[in-house]
C-alpha cells in the first residue's frame, strides 16, 4: 500500500470520528481561526474538517517522530487527554512551530482515548514505513477543492520546477536559503537535495534552510518533510504571517537568521478581492516603505511576497519565484516591473506556454522570474518554453545566457536598460518581425471605426425575449432585433458570420434579442402598448437610472446603424470578429466595427481582413495592445483595437484578397461542423498569411 493511499485513510478516520461531533468541532475551530488571523467561509465548512482531520494525523506523526529523541512516552500510550499537554511541552523544549498550540489541536480534544490509540498505531506504521516523494503535499491537494485552493492561491510547485529553481539560486554549500511561503515544503526538500550534492552532509544542510507559512498544516508538512529526509535535525520553519516578519523582527519568531544567500518562493496567488481591506492596505504600506514605490491595491499577494522577500536577501543574493505571468502585462504589476528594475537584475524570466499551464486549475499562464540583489546593467534573458525540459538543460541555457531556438522553446535576450515599466512585457518574448512586414499592414483604425455597443443604462428594461414582446403586446415597429451579451455571440453563434438563423435559434432559446428602439414622443404613442411597457418602466424608477436620466426622453437609446462585424473584447485566447450578416445591433458588452466606405463596399476586402483578424498571427500583433487582467484573461479597448496592426488590402493583389475571402466563408462553415475542423481552417488561413506577408 503506498503512502498517500495509508494518509488517506488515516485521514479517513479521524474524519469520521470528527463528522459526529461536526457541529462543535467546527464552533471551536471558528472561534480560534480569528485569534491565529485566518478565515474561512462558511461553505467551506467540510474542508475545514477534512483539513483539521489531516492536522491531527499530522501532528500524531511528528510526535511518533520525536518521541525518542525527547523521551516521551510512546504515541501508543499517551492518554488523550494528556497529548495537547504533551505536545504543548515539546514545543517548549524544542522550539519546532510545527508543535505549537494552533486550531489543529482543537481535533484532539474531540477525540476518545480508544480512538486515538488505534490512530497512533497506524501513525506509527506510517513512519516506520516512512513516506514518498512528497505524499504529504499530495494528500493536502486531494482533501481540499481546487476551487478552495484557487481561492487561497495555493498551488502545489511540480518537482522538476523547484529542481529547476533551487538549483539556479543555490550554488555554494555554504548558502542559506528561506521560502516565505513554504507550503508541503517541496523547495526545502530540493534545497536538502542540492546542498547534499554540493557536499554537506543533510542535517547540516537541514540547518541552512528556513521556510515561513501563516498555514499551520504547511508547517507541519514542510517541518515532516524535512524531518523524514534528514532524522534528527531541528527544521526552521515558522508558524507566522510573513508581512509580520521583517529582518529586525525575525528573532521573536525564533528565526536566528535574516540575510539570506537565497530566496526561493511559490507564494500565494490570492487576488486581492479575497484579501480583507484593513490587511491589504497594511501590506501594501509596508511593501512601499521597504521599496520606495506605489503598490497597486488590487495587486495579488504574490506581488508582495515578492518584494517583501528581498528584505531577506543578501546584497548579490539570488530569488527564483514562480508567479502568474500577470504582472508583466497589468497595470498593478507596474510595481513589480519597477522594481526589478530599480532595486534589482533580472537574470531571466521564464514564461510558460498557454497549453502548458505550470498548474492545472490557475486560469493563467506561469512564470518563473529569476533575479539578483545588485545593481548591475546587462541583458535579462528571456525564454518562452513549448514543454518542460529537464531541469538540468534549462539550467544550461540560464548559465550560459544565449539566445537559440530549442525543441522546447526559444530563448532571447533583452537589454534591461531598455524595457519600460508602463509598456507589457510578454510581447518581448515573441521574434522580433522582419523588417519587410510594415510594408504590408496598416492599422485597423485606417480602415474602420471601432466603438463600444449601446449603452442602455436598464438592459433588463430596454432588452426583451419574444416571450415578452409577446406578452406586452409590443409593436414591432418599436424594436430592432440585437445581441444583447457577448455569452450570447459566444454561445449561440458558433460560426463567424451572424445569419438570420443564428439570432433566429438565440430568439427560439428564450434570449434576450429585441432592443426597445422607439423615438417618438410619448403624446405620438397614445394608445399604444409600447407607451404601457415605458410606463411600467418609470413605476419601477428605470427612468432614474444613473444613464437614463441624463437622456432628453429617458427610452431612447443611441441611434446608430448596425455595425458591420463584432469584435468580441474580452477573451483568453485570440481575437474573434464575427461579420454581421443579418445586421443587429448590439450592446456595449461587444465591441462594434463599422468599416470605412470603400471598404464596406468591397464585400472581398471585409472578408479578406476579417480572415486576418481572426488568426494567430493577428493575436500576435495585437498582444502589444491588450490589457491583461486576473485568469489570463485579455482586454481590448475601442482605442486599442483600432491600433491592431492589420492587412492593407491596398497593398494585396486581387488574388492574395480573394483566397483570404474564401478561407474565411471555409471557417465559418468549419467553425459549425467542429473545433478539429475550425482549427484545421484557421491552420491554412496561417499559412497563407505567412505566404503573402513573406513570413
Amino acid at each position: 500500500m503506498n503512502d498517500v493511499v495509508v494518509l488517506r485513510r488515516l485521514v479517513e478516520s479521524i474524519y469520521r470520528e470528527l463528522s459526529a461531533r461536526r457541529g462543535a468541532v467546527i464552533k471551536a475551530v471558528h472561534e480560534r481561526l480569528p485569534k491565529e488571523g485566518l478565515t474561512i467561509h462558511a461553505a467551506n465548512a467540510d474542508t475545514l474538517l477534512w483539513q483539521l482531520s489531516y492536522g491531527v494525523v499530522l501532528k500524531l506523526i511528528l510526535y511518533s517522530v520525536l518521541e525518542r529523541q525527547l523521551g516521551f512516552p510512546s504515541l501508543t500510550s499517551v492518554p488523550t487527554g494528556e497529548l495537547v499537554d504533551l505536545l504543548r511541552e515539546a514545543y517548549e523544549r524544542m522550539g519546532l512551530h510545527a508543535l505549537k498550540d494552533s486550531w489543529i489541536d482543537c481535533g484532539f480534544k474531540a477525540l476518545r482515548s480508544q480512538e486515538l490509540e488505534e490512530l497512533a498505531q497506524e501513525a506509527v506504521r506510517f513512519i516506520d514505513a516512512q513516506a514518498g516523494e512528497d505524499a504529504l503535499g499530495h494528500v493536502y491537494e486531494e482533501l481540499t477543492p481546487q476551487e478552495e485552493r484557487r481561492r487561497l492561491g495555493e498551488f502545489y510547485t511540480p518537482r522538476p520546477v523547484a529542481e529547476f529553481m533551487v538549483g539556479w539560486a543555490i550554488n555554494s554549500p555554504k548558502d542559506r536559503m528561506l521560502d516565505p511561503g513554504v507550503g508541503s515544503g517541496a523547495f526545502l526538500v530540493e534545497a536538502l537535495y542540492r546542498l547534499e550534492s554540493l557536499g554537506l552532509p543533510r542535517a547540516q544542510a537541514a540547518s541552512q534552510l528556513y521556510g515561513i507559512d501563516i498555514n499551520p498544516l504547511a508547517v507541519l508538512m514542510a517541518t515532516l518533510s524535512i524531518l523524514q529526509r534528514a532524522p534528527g535535525s531541528r527544521p526552521h520553519v515558522f508558524l507566522a504571517d510573513f508581512f509580520d516578519v521583517s529582518p529586525l523582527t525575525a528573532e521573536a519568531i525564533g528565526m536566528d537568521r535574516t540575510e539570506f544567500e537565497a530566496v526561493v518562493c511559490n507564494p500565494p496567488y490570492t487576488r486581492h478581492h479575497e484579501l480583507p481591506q484593513a490587511y491589504k492596505e497594511r501590506i501594501a504600506r509596508l511593501v512601499e516603505s521597504e521599496s520606495g514605490l506605489r503598490v497597486s491595491r488590487l495587486s495579488s499577494l504574490y506581488l508582495h511576497f515578492f518584494i517583501h522577500s528581498f528584505s531577506f536577501l543578501k546584497e548579490g543574493g539570488k530569488a527564483a519565484f514562480i508567479t502568474p505571468s500577470e504582472w508583466m502585462d497589468s497595470e498593478y504589476g507596474k510595481a513589480l516591473r519597477e522594481f526589478l528594475l530599480k532595486k534589482a537584475a533580472i537574470d531571466a524570466i521564464i514564461l510558460f506556454n498557454e497549453d502548458s499551464m505550470a498548474f492545472p486549475g490557475v486560469l493563467t499562464r506561469a512564470c518563473i522570474t529569476l533575479a539578483s540583489k545588485e545593481r548591475r546593467t546587462g541583458k535579462a534573458l528571456l525564454l518562452r518554453l513549448k514543454s518542460w525540459p529537464s531541469a538540468e538543460t534549462l539550467l544550461e541555457v540560464v548559465r550560459e545566457g544565449e539566445e537559440g531556438s530549442y525543441r522546447w522553446g526559444r530563448a532571447r535576450l533583452v537589454d534591461a536598460e531598455t524595457l519600460n515599466t508602463s509598456h507589457r512585457w510578454t510581447p518581448l518574448f515573441e521574434t522580433t518581425l522582419e523588417v519587410g512586414l510594415p510594408n504590408f499592414l496598416t492599422k485597423l483604425g485606417t480602415l474602420a471605426k471601432v466603438t463600444r455597443g449601446i449603452a442602455t443604462g436598464a438592459n433588463e428594461f430596454f432588452t426583451l425575449s419574444e416571450r415578452e414582446v409577446r406578452e406586452h403586446g409590443i409593436e414591432r415597429e418599436y424594436l430592432k432585433p440585437v445581441v444583447a451579451s457577448a455569452r450570447q455571440l459566444s454561445r449561440y453563434v458558433r460560426g463567424y458570420v451572424l445569419r438570420r438563423d443564428d439570432w433566429d435559434y438565440m430568439r427560439g432559446k428564450g434570449e434576450k434579442v429585441y432592443l426597445l428602439w422607439c423615438f417618438k414622443r410619448k403624446e405620438e404613442l397614445q394608445g399604444s402598448n409600447v407607451l404601457k411597457y415605458i410606463e411600467r418602466g418609470e413605476e419601477r424608477g428605470y427612468n432614474n437610472r444613473y444613464l437614463t436620466r441624463r437622456r432628453a426622453a429617458w427610452f431612447q437609446v443611441e441611434r446608430r446603424p448596425p455595425p458591420d462585424a463584432l469584435l468580441l473584447y474580452m477573451f483568453r485566447k485570440g481575437l474573434r470578429v464575427v461579420l454581421n450578416e443579418f445586421r443587429v445591433l448590439a450592446l456595449n458588452t461587444l465591441h462594434c466595427v463599422y468599416f470605412k466606405e470603400d471598404v464596406r463596399e468591397d464585400a472581398v476586402k471585409v472578408k479578406a481582413i476579417l480572415a486576418y483578424l481572426n488568426s494567430d498571427l493577428a493575436f500576435k500583433l495585437a498582444s502589444t495592445s491588450l490589457r491583461v487582467y486576473g485568469g489570463g484573461m485579455y482586454k481590448l479597448e475601442p482605442r486599442d483595437a483600432e491600433a491592431i496592426p492589420t492587412i492593407d488590402p491596398s497593398k494585396l493583389r486581387e488574388t492574395q484578397l480573394e483566397a483570404l475571402a474564401n478561407l474565411f466563408d471555409e471557417l465559418d462553415q468549419a467553425a459549425r461542423e467542429s473545433e478539429r475542423e475550425e482549427l484545421r481552417v484557421r491552420e491554412i488561413i496561417n499559412a497563407e498569411l505567412r505566404r503573402i506577408l513573406n513570413l
